[in-house]
């Protein structure tokens, strides 16, 4: 499946106002005796942005039927501000998001629209940026035809790979490790 990214020639979220609530899963517990308790439900801390866009109301059909197509699945916003984006050292950076609610539309002025909607970050979002530390686990595919023991003997192998190299890693890993 292709990527769906947020096209470039629609207007970009406004700044401000602009809303992130961060869910921390923090499950805490007091006690009768001694600190409370407390603990974290999960590792990826789920974003939910209010997100406000102002166009001109010629421009909201073919924004709302682009919306209507293809926002409430995960697709990539080129600029977006969050922890993900200060972690890069930017302002804004490339989120995953979808839509989770209505569209709400006022009309500010003759001619704009304003269209508020709620949107949530991808949970494969920290993906975006590269690959994470390895955890010190091995993932091996396939057994070799003579494997080794508790070494490794360096030289040319006796079928050579093709000389191709596809470094990186896809912008939708089929694991985050």
């Amino acid at each position: 499946m292709a990527e769906v990214t947020y096209p470039d020639t629609f207007r970009c979220a406004q700044w401000t106002p602009y809303r992130i609530a961060v869910d921390m899963g923090l499950l805490r517990t007091e006690m009768e005796g001694g600190g409370a308790r407390q603990r974290r439900l999960y590792r990826t801390m789920p974003h939910r942005f209010q997100l406000e866009f102002v166009m001109m109301t010629v421009e909201l059909g073919a924004w709302q039927r682009w919306v209507n197509a293809n926002a409430y699945d995960f697709f990539t916003m080129a600029r977006l501000e969050s922890f993900y984006s200060g972690e890069l050292g930017e302002i804004s950076s490339a989120h995953s998001i979808r839509f989770i609610g209505d569209l709400e539309i006022d009309n500010p002025t003759y001619g704009w629209v304003r269209v508020k909607v709620p949107a949530e970050l991808d949970p494969r979002q920290q993906a975006l940026y590269g690959p994470n530390t390895p955890p010190n686990n091995w993932l091996i595919a396939g057994t070799p035809p003579a494997p080794s023991t508790d070494h490794v003997i360096a030289g040319t192998p006796a079928a050579p790979s093709l000389p191709l190299v596809s470094a990186g890693t896809p912008a939708r890993p089929a694991a985050i490790i």
